[in-house]
């Protein structure tokens, strides 16, 4: 196989023109028109994805900029995105969500994909094909886009029953030019992405017909892209998932002792004591032995650096990437590739590098080293400098987004579960989109087809704010307690002290905000993690009291003598939305009015009851008194709770009026054997 360094110098990539690097033709001119876009319709697009980097590896002060001039040059000139997140935390469900603006729940996607894995009890659900799901080739193609991917997929399994990969199984969802077979699936030798598998090399410097599968990146960069532009590539390296090698392994893969130097020291939570963590962590990096031991701090040390240096080698891909992009004039003549090229980097999911307490992989954990993702928009015309938002956003949101940037039509949209935040990187917004990232961790089996497994309760659902992150871990058959985890980022950006602990003293504050993120994780729940179809998951734990506050506008639409019937659409916790029927009947003589209501959406139905007072002003009545939640479906059966204070303002004419419902109320566990 042709090395990369051969092929660059073979001239595959100086023997073609390099293009005037003039702004593109079709962008504005004026630095402020060029800063802010109204779309990037038309512009190709680059998705450079590695595996299993996180954006968070407390490295060295500058090592990134010291280190990976590819990355550098791309915040440089792009937009960063300090506060991306991963959806899942292992390679086919977090895959599956990048791919598809649905979450695991949605897609079905939530175990890792693999050959041999005993079916019955570990479901091998692959990512749906189209129609059935769009995905990013299907939007981009409805954008006009000629769609190619290149490397790793691992969100599907080969149709041939030798499970041996074609060309075929990613045309399915809409790809064309991918080079099999697959890699990084497993921890095996052959699987690598360098070493002596070198699958990496393979998919970037491979020289032949895209027709046998030996077409490379830099080969249809160099010798074809520029004929199929507008053109949407997704490059998607293995590495740096090859750390895990270290150390049991690494030597026989074909790493020589060279991959393990460098300045990297280990993380300042290495030593940390997972005494008040749930139970599954500290199972955990006993497990992870099975990677080998790691039995001194200069093992430690060489699993930190082989790291970086793994992350070292896919940059250099992305710097070849990036120069051959460059060496390509564009049709037209004015400009080249890269002026005409929006280049997306990121990663499928983080790697703990030896942090809290020594952890390996991303299995299990909700913490920022295994869920927080490098996201960097670049252009060196459309950023004159490099800019950061802090905007929190995540793999869920990456169809949505650039469904809008690259102006797929509205008939070729899904209702995702995703967040539009294009807004933000065009510039004409600096505005959050959403203030929380949802999180879901199921594949209790970790890839493995044999045990030993992780015991319950080892599903985990969470949420991250700016300065707070909750997770529950639970049990979905029902039979283990679920655990919590609570963090104040603000005052523990390292997440060592878990305020949800059994007998954590936690100040009045913190309370409030436990509570707080409690019902909200429940309306999370019962709104964005219930599948596309069938019957309601209820929340898998009891929670309460956690604090309700549903509100929302209603107008009546029909009265019989004191009878009053209100419709209208209510939202908050734990509902999340639904639409609210409320049938009041008045006594004019004591101005008491009692009600029956029932909030319904696709998640369930809330039942209840009103005992209040009521005033009246002309056609105007106002009612204050006391709601009573007495029956629940679906997602909400068997909520229940103390009197709420309500409070309700609407007219007879039909204008709309205001309701709310302020309390607190409990939801039992999920039954035994609820669905996953």
């Amino acid at each position: 196989m042709t090395t990369r360094r051969q092929f660059l110098k073979k001239g595959a990539i100086g023997a073609v023109a390099v293009g005037a690097a003039t702004t593109v033709g079709r962008m504005a001119t004026s630095a402020a028109q060029a800063a802010a876009p109204a779309s990037l319709k038309g512009m190709n697009m680059i998705v450079f994805m590695t595996d299993q980097e996180g954006a968070t590896e407390h490295f060295p002060p500058d090592w990134t900029k010291e280190n990976l001039p590819g990355l550098s040059a791309l915040k440089r000139h792009g937009i960063t995105f300090t506060h991306a997140y991963t959806n899942a935390c292992m390679c086919s469900p977090a895959r599956s969500t990048l791919m598809s603006g649905f979450l695991p729940a949605q897609h079905g996607v939530k175990y890792t994909l693999e050959e041999d894995m005993p079916a019955p009890q570990y479901p091998q659900v692959e990512l749906p094909t189209p129609p059935t799901m769009q995905n990013l080739a299907t939007i981009a193609e409805a954008a006009g886009y000629n769609v190619v991917y290149k490397g790793k997929w691992h969100c599907s399994k080969p149709a041939a029953a030798d499970f041996v990969w074609t060309p075929q199984d990613l045309a399915t969802y809409g790809w064309s030019r991918w080079n099999p077979q697959d890699a990084g699936a497993d921890q095996s030798i052959p699987e690598m992405g360098g070493g002596l598998a070198n699958n990496d090399g393979r998919f970037m410097t491979s020289v032949g017909d895209y027709q046998d599968s030996s077409e490379g990146v830099l080969q249809f960069i160099t010798q074809v892209a520029a004929t199929m532009q507008p053109f949407f590539l997704v490059i998607s390296l293995v590495n740096p998932h090859d750390v895990l090698a270290y150390p049991s392994k690494h030597g026989q893969a074909g790493y020589s002792p060279n991959w393990l130097v460098g300045d990297i020291g280990l993380p300042a939570t290495v030593d940390e004591s997972l005494s008040t963590k749930p139970t599954a962590q500290r199972l955990f990096l006993q497990l992870s032995k099975g990677l080998g031991v790691l039995r001194n701090a200069t093992m430690k040390r060489n699993y930190r650096n082989f790291y970086g240096n793994l992350m070292k080698a896919s940059d250099q891909y992305l710097v070849d990437t990036l120069a051959a992009l460059k060496s390509v004039a564009t049709q037209n003549g004015a400009s080249n590739l890269l002026n005409d090229s929006v280049i997306v980097r990121t990663a499928d999911h983080g790697e703990m590098g030896l942090a809290h307490g020594g952890q390996r992989q991303k299995n299990f954990m909700m913490y920022e080293e295994a869920t927080n993702i490098p996201l960097v928009f670049s252009n060196p015309t459309l950023w004159k400098r490099g800019r950061t938002t802090n905007a929190l956003v995540s793999h869920v949101d990456f169809v949505p987004t650039t469904a809008s940037l690259l102006g797929t039509p509205a008939g070729a949209k899904s209702a995702w579960q995703g967040r539009d935040y294009s807004g933000i990187v065009l510039g004409a917004t600096r505005k959050p989109v959403q203030d929380y990232v949802v999180f879901t961790y199921d594949d209790w089996q970790a890839g493995q087809k044999s045990g030993p497994y992780i015991p319950p309760p080892q599903h985990l659902v969470g949420i991250r704010e700016r300065n707070w992150k909750i997770c529950l871990y639970y049990d979905v058959n029902g039979k283990v307690p679920g655990q919590w985890e609570l963090y104040d980022l603000k005052s523990d950006p390292l997440e060592q002290r878990n305020l949800a602990w059994p007998g954590m003293k936690r100040t009045p504050a913190q309370e409030k905000q436990f509570r707080r993120l409690q019902a909200k994780l429940v309306a999370v729940w019962n709104t964005r993690l219930q599948p596309l179809s069938g019957p309601a998951v209820p929340f898998p734990v009891r929670v309460g009291p956690i604090n309700v506050r549903i509100e929302g506008p209603t107008k009546t639409v029909n009265t019989d003598g004191n009878v009053i019937t209100d419709q209208g659409t209510v939202s908050g916790t734990p509902i999340g939305s639904g639409d609210i029927t409320m049938v009041f009947t008045l006594n004019p003589v004591t101005s008491v009015a009692t009600a029956q209501f029932s909030i319904t959406n696709a998640q369930g139905a809330i039942s209840g009851t009103v005992d209040s007072k009521f005033t009246r002003n002309g056609a105007t009545l106002r009612f204050r008194g006391t709601a009573r939640f007495t029956e629940g479906t679906g997602a909400y059966a068997g909520i229940n709770g103390p009197p709420m204070e309500y409070l309700d303002v609407h007219t007879l004419t039909g204008q709309k009026g205001q309701i709310a419902f302020i309390g607190s109320a409990s939801l039992p566990a999920a039954p035994q054997g609820a669905p996953s």
